[in-house]
This record gives structure tokens, sequence and C-alpha cells, in this order.
């Protein structure tokens, strides 16, 4: 290659770096022309008092030994048509049974079969309870020693649907906080500010009163029996964490 040729290329190497320099210089000055952003981020709550509306009862049964399994099954299925006849709402019905056994001096004694049976009812009217209770204690009278009956737990809560209604109402209450706190944002800022992230987390406090003493058998006079009533306000709580853009 003469020297007129190799004169060319660098002319164009030249050429070619002083395009590159220019270039990023222009990619710097636009870069830093950027408006300033300003990021802004804070926590919102909203909470409701309610009164709850359903008493929970759970309530289970207990056979003593009988002989053969299946007698164990035909009485835990007939107190479970009984419970079905009073047409209260409930959860549960699931039973067990097992083998009563027990070591005497290294040597295993079985006395029969017993079964478990339990369910919780979801009163709205707790007048209900004392339906209940009257069918338990007639089913106690009709088997005699051969069935036990307990009320492990009665509690205040609010129904499922009732829970939801009040969260989504609270959603909205802070979507629309959210809305104005960025228009405040944008006042004092002189800025126009956009949300950016939205998380919602829900918090329920004291949404279920605590356990009631155990309660390990029936009586006449708990046909009768009084709930607590829900006099005291429960509260639901939600939160949202709001990031806001400011430009």
């Amino acid at each position: 290659m003469d020297n007129k040729g190799l004169s060319m290329i660098i002319l164009m190497v030249i050429a070619w770096g002083t395009f590159l320099l220019n270039q990023g210089l222009v990619y710097a000055e636009t870069k830093g022309g950027h408006p300033k952003i300003t990021t802004v981020s804070t926590s919102l709550k909203e909470k409701k008092e309610i009164i709850p509306n359903v008493l929970k009862l759970a309530v289970e049964a207990s056979t003593q030994p009988l002989p053969k399994e299946i007698e164990v099954i035909n009485l835990l299925g007939t107190i479970d048509k009984k419970v079905k006849a009073l047409e209260l709402k409930y959860q549960g019905g699931r039973y067990n049974i097992y083998k009563d056994c027990q070591w005497i001096k290294d040597k295993q004694v079985c006395y029969g079969y017993k079964g478990f049976l339990s369910y919780v009812f979801e009163l709205k009217d707790p007048n209900e309870q004392t339906k209940v209770y009257s069918m338990f204690e007639e089913a106690k009278k009709m088997y005699s020693d051969k069935l036990d009956f307990s009320v492990t737990n009665t509690y205040w809560t609010i129904t499922e649907k009732d829970l939801e209604t009040i969260t989504e109402e609270l959603k909205l209450t802070l979507i629309t906080k959210a809305i104005k706190f960025a228009e405040k944002v944008s006042t004092t800022l002189n800025k126009s500010c956009h949300i950016t992230t939205l998380n919602l987390d829900q918090r329920s406090e004291n949404i279920v009163i605590p356990k009631a003493s155990f309660i390990r058998s029936f009586s006449e006079e708990k046909a009768t029996i009084e709930p607590p009533s829900p006099k005291q306000e429960q509260t639901v709580e939600l939160s949202a964490y709001v990031v806001l853009s400011c430009y």
C-alpha cells in the first residue's frame, strides 16, 4: 500500500472517531436535559368499626365403647340426620372411629369401638342455640350412657360476605385518598405527580371474640343458656403503600 492509500485510511478512522464522539456528546446533552423526577412515598390507613353478627357454636359428640364398629357408625349417622333436620347453617359433620384399647401388664386390652363427631353452627339469631341444645339433650336421653356431648367454644364473628363488602368499601376509600394525596403533592411541589405504586394490605383486629371456657357436658340448664352479646365493636383496618413520581 502506498502512502496515499495509508493516508486515506487514517483520515477515515479519524472521521469515524469524531462522529462517535459527537454522538456521545449529543446523548449526554439529551440525557442531562431530562426534567428531574421527585419520588414521594407514604402509607395511608382506613378502618371501620363493626358489630359481629354471627354466633359460632362449636359442639362435639362422642360415644362410649360399643362392641361393634357398625354400631358406632349408625349411632353417629343418626345424630348427623338430627343435625340436618334443624335446618341451621353449620360446618363439620366429619367423624372419626377408633378402637378403644389400653395396655395392662404388657397386654393390650380392648373394650370396643369409640366414635367422635364435631360441628360448628353459625347462628344469626342467638336464640337458635336453644334448638341445638334441645336436640342434643333429647339424643342423649334416647341413647342413655352411650353418648356424651360438649360445647367446646362459642364466639361472635362477622359473616364472610359482610367482611368482603366492608373490605371493598375500604379499598375504594383508600384509592380515593391516594388520588387526593397525589393532587395535594402536585400543588405543593408545583409538579405533575402520578401514582406509580399502590399496594393494599388488610388487617383485621379483634374480629373474633376469644374462646369461651370449656364446657365438659350438657345439663338441663344449658337449654336456656344466654350467649355473649356482640356489644363491643370490632375493627377492620386496611392500609395502602403509595408511591408517587413527580415531574
